[in-house]
C-alpha cells in the first residue's frame, strides 16, 4: 500500500463506556500505519428535517465538513431490535442529503457490529449495508466482522486478551486499508481536480511566456493524445502532441498573460474535462505589438501516475486577434 488514508470513524453507540466504542478503540490500536483516523461524534446531531435543509444546523455542517475530508468510513454499530441504532441512521440520513449532496458518495465504507450477545449483531450489519447500497458507497466485503461477546475479549486497558482476537483485529484492518485504498482511488481523482485547475491556469500562463516546461508535466507521455490548435489540423499520439506544444511555445516572447474562464468542469474516476475560454495577451516572435486572443477550448485529462494528464485539447478562435 502507498497512499496515506484518511478515515472517520463513526460508533452507533452513545453511551461513553459502549462496548461498542472501545472496539473500535481497538481496531484502530491495530491498523496499518498508512490509515489515520477521525472519531465522528454523532449525539449532538438534530433530527433530520428537510425543512432545515436551506438553514442547516451547525452540528449538520460539521458532520458533512469532516465527511468530506475522510477518504473511506469505517462504522461500527450495536444492534437494537434487529436493525441499527436511530442515532446512526440520522447520521446517514444527515450527510446523505439534500439530493445532490451526498457526502458519503463513493466513499469505501467497513462495518463493524458489536454485542455483547452471541449473534455477533448480524442483523444491524445487514440493516447498515442496506442504506449503504443506497447512498453509493462501496463497502468492504471481506472479511466480515460480527464482534459477539465484545464485554469479554477486551482486558482493561482496551486490547484484545487473546492473539486470535488480536489477529483477526489486525487481519480486518490491513484489508480495510487495501480497500479504502483501491475503491477509493476515483474519488480521491475527483476531489483532487479542482486543486488540478489552479495548476492548469498556472501552466497556461507559463505557455503563454514561452515556457513548455509546465506543460510537458501534465501532458501524456504515451498512449492516445491528440491536438486541434486553432490553426486548424490536428496532430495525435502523445510523443507528436508534446512535440507540437514545445513547438509552439518557442512562439511566445517572456512577456505574455494568459488567464482561464472555465464555463463548465467535471471529474467522473479517472477522468475528467473543463470548457470554456482561454485568454492570451503575448508577443509572438519579434512582433513589438501585443496581441490579444480569445480562444473556445475543451480539454480532456486522463488520471494517471499519481495525477492529471492532458490526453486532448481543442482550442479555436473566439475572436479575431487583434
Amino acid at each position: 500500500m502507498s497512499a496515506h488514508s484518511t478515515v472517520a470513524v463513526i460508533v452507533g453507540s452513545l453511551r461513553k463506556g459502549s462496548h461498542t466504542r472501545r472496539i473500535a478503540q481497538a481496531l484502530m490500536s491495530v491498523a496499518p500505519a498508512s490509515l489515520s483516523f477521525r472519531m465522528i461524534e454523532i449525539g449532538d446531531l438534530p433530527l433530520y428535517n428537510e425543512d432545515l435543509d436551506d438553514r442547516p444546523p451547525a452540528p449538520w455542517v460539521r458532520l458533512r465538513q469532516e465527511l468530506s475530508g475522510a477518504d473511506g468510513v469505517l462504522f461500527l454499530t450495536p444492534e437494537y431490535n434487529r436493525s441499527i441504532p436511530g442515532c446512526l441512521k440520522n447520521a446517514i440520513d444527515v450527510g446523505s442529503r439534500p439530493p445532490g449532496k451526498n457526502v458519503y458518495n463513493a466513499l469505501p465504507a467497513g462495518i463493524v457490529s458489536v454485542t455483547p450477545y452471541k449473534l455477533g449483531a448480524l442483523g444491524a450489519n445487514h440493516a447498515l449495508r442496506q442504506s449503504l447500497v443506497y447512498i453509493n458507497m462501496p463497502v468492504m466485503q471481506q472479511p466480515e466482522a460480527y464482534i459477539a461477546a465484545a464485554g469479554e475479549i477486551l482486558d482493561e486497558s482496551g486490547q484484545p486478551k487473546t492473539a486470535e482476537t488480536r489477529e483477526f483485529f489486525r487481519t480486518f484492518m490491513e484489508a480495510f486499508a487495501r480497500w479504502v485504498e483501491v475503491a477509493g482511488a476515483g474519488r480521491r481523482a475527483e476531489r483532487n481536480f479542482e486543486q488540478f485547475m489552479d495548476q492548469r491556469s498556472a501552466v497556461a500562463n507559463a505557455y503563454a511566456q514561452g515556457n513548455p516546461a509546465p506543460l510537458d508535466e501534465i501532458v501524456a507521455r504515451s498512449g492516445p493524445a491528440t491536438f486541434f490548435g486553432p490553426g486548424g489540423g490536428y496532430v495525435t499520439g502523445a510523443g507528436e502532441v508534446q512535440t507540437r506544444y514545445d513547438r509552439d511555445a518557442k512562439a511566445f516572447s517572456p512577456d505574455g498573460a494568459s488567464s482561464l474562464d472555465v464555463l463548465q468542469s467535471e471529474a467522473a474516476g479517472d477522468l475528467a474535462f473543463w470548457t470554456g475560454f482561454q485568454n492570451v495577451e503575448a508577443h509572438l516572435g519579434d512582433n513589438p505589438e501585443p496581441v490579444t486572443m480569445k480562444l473556445r477550448v475543451t480539454e480532456l485529462f486522463r488520471y494517471a501516475d499519481g495525477g492529471w494528464k492532458l490526453v486532448h485539447r481543442h482550442a479555436d478562435s473566439a475572436s479575431s486577434p487583434h
